[in-house]
């Protein structure tokens, strides 16, 4: 039997990165209601946790790939849909009954009673872990040829 390889470099690693990206802007989005360019720009903890999800998502990818082509799927879905999960609920506020966060302290004291407000449901998590499934299936496609074959 044929042992399978993780193999990644520098830039396969930024090709994935790419994608968990394209998906970060596309949670963003929709937790600003269209307008991240307004709210990123705009405010200076939403330009910050911006800057702190892009980086986590670079350690992400590297995390996915490793944990999927290791067997443990369940646990990358789990990570893939707190990433997502927490990025909608960082990106969110300001829509609704609470005015947006005005600075970084205002927003890390929004986090836990915006997550707690979203977790209750069990819509919107169900939408991210099939996001977030999604996701890792691109991922686990994707990351087929970075496998090589150890005789």
């Amino acid at each position: 039997m044929q042992k399978k390889e993780l193999s990644l470099d520098f830039t396969n690693l930024l090709q994935y990165f790419a994608i968990t990206v394209v998906f970060l802007i596309i949670t963003i989005v929709l937790a600003s209601f269209g307008n991240i360019y307004g709210t990123i720009f705009h405010y200076f903890g939403d330009f910050a946790f911006f800057l702190l999800f892009l980086y986590l998502g670079y350690l992400l990818t590297n995390k996915i790939c490793l944990l999927s082509m290791g067997g443990q799927k369940v646990r990358a879905l789990l990570w893939t849909t707190l990433y997502f999960f927490m990025a909608f609920v960082v990106f969110s506020d300001g829509h609704g009954s609470v005015e947006h966060s005005q600075n970084l302290y205002e927003k890390l004291l929004l986090i836990p009673v915006t997550t707690w407000y979203f977790a209750k449901s069990l819509f919107l998590p169900a939408i991210f872990l099939f996001v977030a499934a999604v996701h890792n299936i691109l991922m686990y496609l994707i990351c087929q040829p970075c496998r090589r074959d150890l005789s």
